[in-house]
């Protein structure tokens, strides 16, 4: 019986593809978000005002903070996976290790980002406006804020997560790791 011939996997040049697509759609919106961390320090220098209008600059100062953080993250992590996309696309062996811990490294920063996405919310002073408008409504708010912080941080272990998970899916077979020799 005649054995098949088995080719190298074309596995690398699929996923080196798709990680230059996807980090660098995440790598321009990334670069907007840091420029959110500008506004806290703008923020600082606006004029004193009435108590409620310092709550609300310090909530805004607060919510840009975070999300700038959260920007600054995704701008190192998918810079580097634009590196590995084009090593991946090359079938370099180092990106064959790099990928495998660039996705632990990612499924980390998934879970700092879902946490601080969580905190955000469930923190006293986003809802804190609405609670000092009607005291009774002070618990409520926090049980609402609650929510919103674990929805978004599901939403953002459901974005953000399966991508890293399918590298070290891929990157961790021998029949790639074998392929990734040049």
């Amino acid at each position: 019986m005649v054995q098949p011939v088995v080719g190298v996997t074309r596995a690398p040049r699929t996923l080196g593809i798709l990680s230059i697509i996807f980090a660098s759609i995440v790598l321009f919106g990334s670069l907007f978000g840091v420029l959110g961390l500008l506004v806290p320090l703008m923020l600082r220098h606006a004029p004193p005002g009435r108590a409620a209008d310092r709550q609300a600059l310090e909530m805004l100062s607060h919510m840009y903070l975070v999300m700038g953080a959260m920007s600054a993250i995704l701008l190192v992590m998918s810079s580097t996976l634009l590196a590995l996309g084009i090593g991946q696309l090359r079938y370099r062996a180092w990106a064959a290790v790099w990928t495998v811990r660039w996705s632990v490294v990612a499924l980390g920063c998934v879970v700092v980002m879902a946490i601080l996405m969580s905190r955000m919310f469930s923190s006293g002073t986003f809802f804190s406006a609405l609670a000092q408008t009607n005291p009774e409504a002070a618990a409520g708010a926090k049980q609402v804020g609650t929510l919103f912080g674990a929805v978004y941080a599901g939403m953002m272990v459901f974005f953000y997560s399966p991508y890293p998970i399918l590298l070290i899916a891929f990157f961790t077979r021998p029949r790639v790791r074998a392929a990734m020799s040049a």
